[in-house]
């Protein structure tokens, strides 16, 4: 096992498909023996509801409804900010899924930002690197979900990370969000200058509509060359499903002909995974996509 490698899923909109793409791209890296670590830095915590134990839809309702916001009794995200001296391994939750271990977050991480930006004893955007950093040689990749905001917490996540994806949807919104994130990402890049872009894809994708095109043809012609990946995701009722089921969709369609979106999935995730990402992008395996590609670039 190598250094760890540390991938950001960031759009400063929400709504775009970043945490069922944490959870399922994690969950299918773990399933090919990759040993996983995903950091939820969303206040959210909707990854860490699907993957912590104590954490599923319902138990969070009903500690919420009580007035319970956070189990006392286990470290999360939270405490690894604001103790540089904390043992990380405190903070991390073995899953019931195998090679798949998680850093949760509560919804008391929305309040973290004021404590952790007046805290001076060390550069804050620096904690969530140097957690990191004490268990690079003890997994292959650890994802991080960032919250569709700018704040302390994601600029923690992209100083942490080596690459970002970018998810979106054919909405203007969502497109702004790259946009807005982009910016975010260059001013990190003066703290983390090894941070680069590895990707943005589509979620929610539906290849039969004009404005889904449209955006597609729009985003090709003005990003840079090569990081708009040729991976359209779909919608499925599954991904409604998995929320509160409180399994990633993998579990859920691990058929021997599984739906359009977890295909699409696969094929992000072995892009990830990919040694020569160049080959893959010329392999075989996206002829498809490739045909789909040229036939909305030839319309008028």
């Amino acid at each position: 096992m190598g250094k760890m490698k540390v991938c950001a899923m960031l759009n400063n909109k929400g709504g775009v498909g970043k945490t069922a793409s944490i959870t399922t791209l994690s969950d299918m890296l773990a399933s090919k023996g990759k040993k996983v670590l995903v950091v939820d830095l969303d206040p959210q915590a909707n990854t860490s509801g699907l993957f912590h134990p104590e954490m599923d839809f319902y138990k969070m309702f009903l500690n919420i409804w009580n007035g319970e916001w956070k189990n006392k009794e286990t470290y999360s995200i939270e405490d690894a900010l604001m103790d540089p001296k904390l043992d990380i391994h405190k903070c991390i939750i073995h899953t019931k899924y195998e090679n798949l271990d998680i850093i949760p977050a509560y919804l008391t991480l929305a309040e973290v930002e004021n404590r952790l930006q007046a805290d001076i004893t060390t550069p804050q955007q620096f904690r969530l690197r140097m957690q990191l950093e004490k268990i690079e040689d003890e997994y292959d990749y650890c994802l991080i979900d960032c919250s569709p905001s700018i704040n302390i917490l994601n600029i923690n996540g992209l100083v942490a990370a080596d690459e970002v994806y970018i998810p979106t949807k054919t909405d203007g919104n969502s497109c702004l969000g790259i946009a807005i994130s982009y910016n975010l990402i260059n001013t990190v890049q003066a703290y983390n200058p090894r941070l680069k872009v590895a990707g943005i894809f589509f979620t929610q994708f539906n290849k039969n509509k004009r404005v889904s095109r449209e955006t597609f043809k729009f985003l090709y012609n003005v990003l840079p060359q090569k990081v708009l990946l040729p991976i359209f995701i779909g919608t499925t009722k599954l991904l409604e499903q998995n929320s509160f089921q409180a399994e990633p969709l993998l579990e859920l369609d691990n058929q021997k002909n599984p739906s359009g979106v977890t295909e699409s999935y696969w094929k992000l995730a072995e892009y990830i995974m990919a040694e020569d990402r160049e080959s893959y992008l010329n392999s075989e395996r996206l002829e498809k996509e490739y045909q789909f590609i040229k036939e909305v670039l030839e319309e008028e």
